[in-house]
């Protein structure tokens, strides 16, 4: 009988831990992809307004773009920053601040439901150069 109980909890813990996992699910192919609000000119004009320059950054010289995998939740939020390319010298943090600060997307569906799905997201650090003559 204790055998049968102890089977038992592992073979429900087991369908607990698969069924968990299941929803767990990201997608990177969905019916429709996560959309910022606004859509993506409002995510730029985000980002532009709100991105700070890291200073060692503008000292060094940096230029390049940093590109992050992000997580959009069933709820819209921003969650679990990935980085697939980064620059370094500041901007890598920069670019997880900002996106830690966004507001909630449209979540992306499949089949008619809201699911977690990957965002790849790339951020643009370029110097104006450009001194106005008086």
């Amino acid at each position: 009988m204790k055998k049968l109980f102890i089977t038992l909890s592992i073979v429900l813990i087991g369908v607990f831990s698969a069924k968990a996992q299941t929803n767990e699910t990201v997608y990177e192919k969905v019916d429709v992809m996560p959309e910022y609000p606004g859509g993506m000119t409002e995510m730029f004009n985000f980002i532009g307004k709100k991105l700070k320059y890291p200073e060692q950054a503008v000292k060094a010289n940096i230029i390049g773009k940093v590109i992050v995998k992000i997580i959009i939740e069933k709820d819209g939020s921003v969650n679990s920053v990935s980085f697939l390319k980064g620059i370094g010298f500041g901007c890598d943090e920069e670019v997880e601040r900002i996106v830690k600060i966004m507001p909630k997307w449209q979540a992306g569906l499949k089949d008619g439901k809201p699911v977690r799905t990957s965002f790849v997201l790339p951020v643009m650090f370029a110097l104006d150069n450009t001194k106005k003559s008086k």
